[in-house]
């Protein structure tokens, strides 16, 4: 799907035909038809439009001397509707091409924030101001997402402490998951704004510096959060596996006491049984209470001792 943006006299956005008229085109999921005739018509290199649509792509910068097209990748979060028990997140490729008085957005997968990102009051005759106004909604949208799985984490920590169960322990390590996706994507994203404008085809005015600022400052806390929050993560996962050994390890302890005095009658008993005379009497009751009288000897003293030695 191609969707075209160009100014009117009243400078506002709306959308246009495909032409040399629009200054913005948005490309989700291009057939091959739809990549011939951008290439056509805007003249952009082949693997400038088809390397942000494979999802494995790494963030970089790309410049074509021969077209004068600048390329763009970052990783943008999504919604992983992949698992629909626990929020959770991944992270596409989203590639910017500017050059030649046109700005190209390629995705793979519809962008809610790119339709928003229409409708707003936005300037598309600065193309590094665009670029720069799109980077700084998706580091918004990284802050947003974190604040999300934070209260997602918390919930599941309130369940945990009710009950331990895999299907809390699945959702918590869905949640590790995505914070995992957002460092890796972060830390690439962070290297390509610091090296965006050394790009010759990209401009940089003064107005631009503030806006700038504002980019490296939401990358980074981006970043640092979503570090904070998996050594958090962390940690409570080494918690709770210590807390599953432990009470495994008591309930083991609890079924070995009770083999313990349940073998110890046993042992008497048995013995007793083998054609021994009983003490005393062996047809009087008095005898029975006897035998039962050293089993209950014998498991207090064991008793006494575990006792002594701190194993109860």
């Amino acid at each position: 799907m191609i969707t075209a943006y160009k100014h009117t006299r009243t400078q506002e956005v709306v959308t246009s035909t495909l032409d040399h008229n629009a200054s913005w085109i948005n490309v989700i999921d291009p057939n091959w038809e739809e990549i011939e005739q951008l290439m056509t018509l805007y003249h952009i290199p082949e693997d400038f439009i088809k390397d942000p649509l494979d999802t494995e792509e790494s963030s970089r910068i790309e410049y074509d001397e021969d077209t004068r097209y600048s390329l763009i990748i970052l990783d943008l979060p999504v919604v992983n509707d992949t698992n629909l028990k626990v929020l959770s997140f991944t992270t596409i490729p989203l590639g910017i091409i500017i050059g030649n008085q046109k700005i190209i957005t390629v995705c793979n997968v519809e962008n809610e924030f790119l339709e928003k990102f229409s409708q707003q009051n936005i300037n598309l005759h600065f193309h590094s101001r665009f670029a720069l106004n799109i980077l700084l909604t998706i580091a918004n949208h990284y802050n947003r997402n974190l604040r999300l799985l934070n209260k997602t984490r918390l919930r599941i920590e309130r369940d945990l402490k009710n009950n331990v169960t895999n299907k809390q322990l699945y959702n918590l390590m869905e949640v590790e998951k995505s914070l995992v996706y957002f460092l890796a994507a972060l830390k690439g994203n962070e290297t390509i704004i610091k090296k965006l404008f050394r790009v010759p085809a990209i401009k940089r005015f003064e107005e631009d510096e503030a806006l700038l600022e504002d980019l490296l400052i939401e990358n980074n806390q981006a970043l640092e959060t979503t570090r904070l929050y998996t050594d958090i993560l962390e940690s409570i996962t080494t918690s709770y596996a210590s807390l599953l050994s432990n009470e495994m390890n008591n309930t083991m302890k609890i079924l070995t006491l009770f083999t313990v005095f349940l073998t110890l009658p046993t042992l008497v008993f048995s013995f007793f049984g083998m054609n021994v005379p009983l003490p005393i009497d062996e047809h009087s009751y008095i005898s029975w209470i006897i035998v039962i009288g050293i089993s209950l000897t014998i498991v207090s003293l064991v008793g006494a001792f575990l006792w002594r030695k701190q194993k109860f």
